[in-house]
């Protein structure tokens, strides 16, 4: 039996397949967006960041609100040292996705890479919130306290990264500096330790771990970790003027000098080491 229908059955038959129809069009548009995004990671992973750019932003024609395609492109843009268009993406997609933890990340490192500390905590903190087991976003966040003089706020968020990750040399070390700062020597040099533990070859560790022993007195040790410092990076300008202190202080004139010479070749701003007589 045929079915012929009303006017009104008609009507909603006729409203029912235009629904459909804008249905469907938002989900085949978001997959032809989907397909540029896809190109433009592939170029990018590719070393090819212009064709990228051209590829995300034709993504964007095709769906403005495309929240992965906004954040992607700010990368790209990142990497293109063009920071201000990168700062927009990202504001851009968090607009669409404000709960979104590795966006609010990804402004935070744009923010700060511009200079503007006070916004990228911010950020970083927004990313904590939301993932609190972001350990870059903690890190990140934890330097950013420090630098700023807070090192309290820095040391929860370094002891946060190794409640997560305790087997990390960076925060070890990260946080080790922050103890040393706060004149807690001892607190400092068990994290060195620790640092050096899990990476032995770690030579920022051994020369933060030669300037505790120094501050301790323990000056032969010190010498020890610089030299160690020196061995895995000779052009560490720092171990070499601190080794000069180092040996000043054990009355090696010759030796000490002979360190700050290499010291000052890679650092010209040094100062020589008290009582270190220098042509």
């Amino acid at each position: 039996m045929r079915f012929y229908p009303t006017a009104r059955s008609a009507a909603r038959i006729l409203i029912f397949s235009a629904a459909l129809f804008l249905c469907a069009f938002p989900a085949a548009a978001r997959d032809k967006a989907a397909d540029r995004l896809n190109k433009g990671v592939s170029l990018m992973q590719g070393g090819d960041v212009d064709g990228a750019i051209r590829e995300y932003r034709k993504a964007l024609q095709i769906d403005p609100n495309y929240p992965d395609a906004h954040n992607d492109l700010g990368l790209a843009l990142e990497k293109k040292k063009d920071l201000d268009g990168a700062i927009t993406e990202f504001r851009a997609a968090l607009q669409l996705t404000p709960d979104d933890a590795v966006i609010h990340y990804n402004l935070g490192i744009a923010l700060r890479a511009t200079g503007n500390s006070d916004a990228a905590i911010s950020e970083y903190q927004a990313a904590v919130r939301l993932n609190p087991d972001m350990v870059e976003a903690r890190s990140n966040l934890g330097t950013l306290l420090d630098e700023r003089g807070d090192l309290d706020g820095a040391i929860a968020q370094y002891r946060e990264v190794l409640r997560i990750n305790p087997e990390s040399a960076y925060p070890h070390n990260n946080l080790g500096t922050a103890l040393y700062k706060k004149r807690d020597l001892d607190g400092a040099m068990a994290e060195y330790q620790l640092a050096l533990k899990y990476k032995p070859d770690y030579a920022v560790a051994h020369f933060n771990m030669g300037v505790a022993l120094f501050d301790k007195g323990e000056v032969d040790e010190a010498i020890t970790e610089y030299k160690e410092a020196l061995e895995l990076n000779p052009a560490h300008a720092k171990s070499h003027y601190w080794l000069a202190k180092a040996l000043m202080a054990k009355h090696l004139t010759g030796e000490a000098a002979r360190e700050y010479a290499e010291a000052r070749q890679l650092d010209p701003k040094l100062r020589p080491p008290a009582n270190l007589a220098v042509k």
